[in-house]
């Protein structure tokens, strides 16, 4: 296994172990809180590394493959299944652009 197979099981498990330390330190001690915050964080950049690794997107339109940055891959709207409005840079616009997977087996060293 390389290093991109661990990324969103590892997210997934930092961000769950985030909500749950920031839940404890709501009732007890604030460091529990802030702790959980950073790990909550934590999770979410890794999560948008992997997708930014492991996705591709594709305008519908001029059939553009369209490579996005953490945020974008996070936080984009979904349009229809398997669709997310993401800026196309050849439409000049926010287009539902289907995502296709990308082998990682190019990112094994």
């Amino acid at each position: 296994m390389n290093k991109y197979q661990l990324m969103f099981p590892g997210s997934i498990t930092l961000a769950i172990a985030g909500i749950l330390l920031s839940i404890y330190g709501l009732v007890g001690r604030k460091l529990f809180f802030y702790i959980g915050l950073v790990l909550v964080v934590a999770g979410l950049m890794i999560l948008g590394t992997w997708i930014t690794r492991a996705y591709t997107y594709i305008c519908k339109n001029c059939y553009t493959r369209i490579n996005v940055n953490k945020g974008e891959a996070l936080f984009a709207l979904p349009a229809r299944s398997a669709c997310r409005r993401i800026y196309c840079p050849k439409c000049r616009r926010k287009m539902p652009c289907k995502a296709r997977r990308v082998s990682l087996r190019r990112y094994v060293f």
